[in-house]
């Protein structure tokens, strides 16, 4: 096998131009799937760095909630404390939950990403450290007295530079001295998949961490996800029939203290399951938002590689043909057909690896590329082992894919008769052309459904792009601060809020300046359960509008038009009546009119029907730019008893880029010991909230072009060799008197043949398949004609300016150097 390598390179070496093309094709191939599947192995695939992930469960319970929900598939303190000590299945149950802090060491600070987690999570886990000791048992008794901290190796090694001495020290987190007691095991990134946690807090701390919300033991403070490790021996199902009746009966105690509308909502309160969801891979909100456009980009550059495939298999072909005369020579002097394919595999396998090599570096920036345009995806897109074995791998299957098929057909016995001096006619070629043309309508086939992705994401980009927001993002930017990581209580927080409005608004060039709590499409919702006066809720309506809480001026300096009563004032303060401004979906689905004013409700916490509407808006993109008009209410952020973070918004009278240094200054002047985050302008903000639908446009539309031209060399490539191949039969036309158009008709015909049955076979394939990328589609239907023609069209154009090129030199054969063609 070494000297059949050997003899593969040195006969490579004798032909660049091939060499070069097919390496090319597989860099290109290879690359873009290495670089996809980086990003799917670290998002979709790869189990968490823990002992036996396989028998980790997260538990669930979908069903209605009642109370403070930190979001989906969670559960109180109280609750998980009660499954932990009364289970007999579980090796270990602990609880987690993800939080941003505020990190000081030196007098330098940042925001972190925290772990709240339960003393049984690293034994439970079976997680382990590299310095220190992990957080256990003893760190998860009483409340407040346990202030240490593990901090994750990456994290280590980013801040602490690796240094061992950082151990036993004292941090601040949110200006709470807490004592480093560890360094998690290397490759621990978070149980949230996707994102970085960079140190883990024992839930005895919550109340310091998260100074603006406690509940640390109210069962209506619902926020911790919860894990568990199955004991030996115990399937799902048995586990779900020991705990299911016990968890029943909390529920059961559970609903005795909480306020339902209805005995239809209590009865499917305590009737809700016990679920537990294999967790090997952790969770992550973040593989939910990118599952379906990394699957598809998966396939999409399945599709480009293939087309590689072909076309390497059509130069090979060629190729083949070419070194007849020298096979069917080493046939004849006892060559065995086995050994000689197996030496002609070795060429394929030389290419396909040499491609690899080159993939590699043409994957990383790839998949840095894509990680640029989705930055929410922090994920390390160096190639790791996995990685590089799988390109070996695959590299090793393309070898043999595009490489068996010619390597048979040039080995065929009936080459013999190439040791005739007519070794070169059309006869003993004809199979291979078949071969080749069959792979060109492939590739064409291919490179078609390819274009009509592209054009459906663009033109869903395009209508995305185009949406009416509701707001104007022009001129406006956005910034977030967070009081809570600096240990501020609710009164210090909305002081805070109105100072920062009066400094922004003093700052020159600021026209108007606002604070609100909820980032517009960032993907954030913050949602209550509310009563309203006089309604009576439908069974199963919806009573969880959006929220947000804003200051007077909000609407004036978004832009959202106010369709009915006022906005927020300054007389709207603590102590005064608490009042409301809904958006006109709001009004519509609970009151039937826009007409809303004077209206009451009330929060399912609060004090009966204590909120009076006192202005409708009209409706503004609130989460994501495609979602649909959704009941929002607006409160004001002077009578909020409990906010939290602020997100401030300025409207500037020229480029808001300009006034970025002010800013920076006014909020360090105002709370040096709050990071100002994501300071940016609405429109990059816009921008931010597109990034997975562009670049789910761009990587498609890059991959649907490489194809097509990759389809379009190998068009060119067979009617280079036909029209080579006709070369005498075109010399006796043209000594006959066949005029240049005739000859150019002739060839062009083949060209539209082979490009008709391609498309032929494409537009049914992707209408087949179309329906698979509509949930990434956004005001454009999965068959829509315009993207199908405009698709067609440009493959159309280029294969036939692809095979125009041989065309037009068939016209230009001299006949009597063709008659005189062998």
């Amino acid at each position: 096998m070494l000297q059949d390598l050997r003899y593969a390179v040195r006969s490579l070496r004798h032909a660049p131009l091939f060499v070069t093309i097919s390496l090319l094709s597989l860099a290109l191939g290879i690359g873009a799937n290495t670089a996809i599947f980086t990003i799917a192995d670290r998002v979709l695939f790869r189990s968490l760095p823990v002992a036996h992930a396989g028998e980790l469960v997260q538990f669930t319970s979908p069903g209605p909630q009642s109370g403070m929900v930190w979001g989906e598939n969670r559960f109180s303190y109280p609750m998980f404390r009660d499954l932990r000590d009364h289970n007999t299945v579980f090796a270990g149950i602990a609880g987690r939950f993800s939080t941003p802090l505020n990190l000081t060491y030196n007098n330098r600070s940042e925001r972190v990403t925290a772990e709240l987690v339960t003393g049984t999570y690293f034994g439970t886990l079976g997680l382990s450290t590299v310095l220190g000791r992990p957080l256990a048992l003893d760190d998860d008794r009483l409340p407040g007295a346990h202030a240490v901290a593990v901090l994750t190796y990456d994290y280590w090694r980013r801040r602490f530079n690796g240094n061992p001495a950082i151990l036993n020290q004292k941090v601040l987190l949110n200006g709470y001295p807490m004592t480093v007691v560890g360094v998690a095991a290397a490759g621990y990134h978070g149980f949230d998949v996707g994102e970085r946690t960079d140190v883990l807090v024992p839930t005895m701390m919550k109340n310091q961490m998260t100074p603006t919300w406690k509940g640390l033991d109210d069962r209506r403070v619902i926020w911790l996800q919860l894990v568990g490790r199955f004991a030996a021996g115990v399937s799902g199902a048995q586990a779900r029939a020991s705990l299911e009746p016990y968890y029943h009966g909390l529920l059961i105690m559970e609903m005795q203290t909480m306020p339902f509308r209805s005995e239809q909502g209590r009865a499917r309160f305590v009737s809700k399951p016990l679920i537990f969801v294999p967790a090997a891979r952790g969770v992550s909100d973040l593989r939910d938002a990118f599952e379906q456009p990394i699957l598809i980009l998966l396939a999409i550059v399945g599709l480009l590689l293939l087309i590689a495939c072909a076309n390497v298999a059509g130069l090979l072909l060629a190729r083949a043909v070419s070194r007849q005369r020298e096979i069917a020579v080493r046939l004849a002097i006892g060559a065995g057909r086995w050994s000689l394919i197996r030496q002609l595999l070795a060429e394929s396998l030389v290419l396909a690896l040499a491609g690899g090599a080159a993939g590699v570096l043409l994957a990383w920036w790839i998949a840095s590329a894509l990680l640029a345009a989705a930055p929410e995806m922090a994920v390390n897109a160096e190639p790791d082992p996995r990685v590089l074995g799988f390109t070996f791998a695959l590299s090793l299957v393309t070898g043999l894919v595009f490489g068996l098929v010619p390597a048979w057909r040039a080995t065929s016995p009936g080459l013999a008769v190439t040791l005739k001096d007519q070794g070169g006619s059309v006869s003993s070629s004809r199979t291979h052309v078949r071969l080749r043309k069959a792979l060109v309508i492939a590739q064409v086939a291919i490179s078609l459904v390819m274009l009509i992705a592209s054009a459906l994401f663009t033109r869903s980009l395009s209508n995305l792009r185009a949406v009416d927001l509701g707001f104007v993002p022009d001129r406006l930017l956005t910034f977030g601060l967070d009081p809570s990581l600096g240990g501020y209580d609710a009164t210090r927080n909305r002081g805070l809020a109105e100072e920062l409005q009066a400094r922004l608004l003093a700052i020159p060039g600021v026209r108007s300046a606002a604070i609100g709590v909820v980032t517009l499409v960032a993907g954030n919702q913050e949602m209550n359960t509310i009563a309203i006066e006089g309604y009576q809720p439908k069974p199963d309506e919806d009573m969880n509008p959006w929220f947000d809480t804003v200051s007077p001026g909000y609407f004036r300096t978004l832009e959202i038009p106010l369709v009915a009563g006022r906005e927020f004032t300054a007389a709207d303060r603590a102590g005064t009546p608490r009042v409301a401004i809904v958006n006109e979906a709001f009004a519509r689905q609970y009151f039937k009119t826009v007409n809303a004013l004077g209206r009451r409700f009330g929060l399912a916490r609060g004090k009966g029907n204590e909120i009076e509407i006192v202005g409708v808006v009209r409706a503004a993109k609130y989460s994501t730019i495609d979602e649909k008009p959704h009941a929002t209410a607006y409160l004001c952020y002077a009578q909020d008893d409990n906010p939290s973070s602020l997100v401030a918004y300025v409207r500037a009278a020229g480029n808001p880029k300009g006034l970025f240094g002010a800013i920076r200054r006014e909020a360090a002047a105002l709370a040096p010991a709050l990071p100002v985050t994501d300071l940016r302008t609405m429109n990059e903000q816009v921008d931010a909230s597109l990034a997975t639908r562009r670049a789910m446009s761009y990587l498609s539309t890059l991959f649907a072009v490489l194809a097509t031209v990759l389809a379009g060399v190998g068009l060119y490539g067979v009617m280079a060799y036909t029209v080579a191949r006709r070369t005498r039969e075109i010399g006796i036309r043209v000594a006959l008197g066949a005029a240049r158009g005739d000859l150019l008709a002739m060839v062009m015909r083949e060209v539209a043949a082979l490009t008709a049955i391609g498309v032929a076979a494409a537009i049914p394939t992707a209408l087949m398949l179309s329906r698979y990328v509509r949930a990434q589609l956004y005001g454009i239907a999965p068959a829509d004609p315009w993207s199908i023609g405009l698709a067609s069209l440009v493959l159309v154009s280029i294969a036939l300016l692809a095979g125009y090129v041989p065309a037009e030199r068939a016209t230009r054969v001299d006949p009597i150097r063709a008659l005189r063609h062998e």
